[in-house]
């Protein structure tokens, strides 16, 4: 996908701070360390897993209406995320991986099911991001990774509440 398409798809679809933040991480990828562009692609893995689980959520037909398009507004993001970070990733002159996380799925029978495996792979985005940002050399795109990681908390919340559980994280802390 070409830096101007990936450009286009955020603007388009966050608006234009969206847009100017993509500038920005692309602009600092250009010369990125080779294990920032690393840990760029294991990001990417990540989101793919998360567009992933989301279409499989969707395609179960478990979920009512609400439910869905919520479901399909987070699998937006992630489809965000994906486009900025192998946006980055091409910008360094790397080559954007192909590869998707794997997530063990468990049964989805109910609406209930698929909220709290929807919960799980958030919360694992959350503390893959949190675990990464140190590995940063650039501290930009370690800030970068951060905003992400603060969207996946916010689905772990949304999920939460959904589920009525309270506090999403017991602890205090994205663990």
């Amino acid at each position: 996908m070409s830096i101007s398409r990936t450009r286009f798809i955020v603007a388009s679809s966050l608006g234009a701070g969206a847009a100017l933040l993509l500038d920005r991480l692309v602009a600092r990828a250009a010369n990125a360390d080779p294990g920032d562009l690393d840990t760029l692609n294991a990001a990417i893995e990540l989101e793919r897993a998360g567009i992933k689980a989301y279409d499989d959520a969707a395609s179960t037909k478990l979920l009512s209406p609400k439910v869905l398009q919520v479901a399909l507004l987070f699998r937006r993001d992630h489809q965000v995320h994906l486009a900025a970070l192998s946006a980055a990733v091409q910008s360094g002159g790397g080559i954007v991986t192909d590869k998707t996380a794997h997530i063990d799925y468990p049964k989805l029978a109910t609406e209930g099911d698929v909220l709290a495996f929807a919960q799980v792979v958030e919360e694992k985005a959350a503390s893959t991001y949190l675990s990464v940002i140190p590995e940063f050399k650039d501290r930009e795109l370690a800030q970068v990774a951060a905003s992400i990681m603060g969207i996946e908390t916010i689905h772990v919340g949304i999920l939460a509440n959904a589920l009525n559980v309270f506090p999403p994280y017991p602890s205090g802390f994205v663990k």
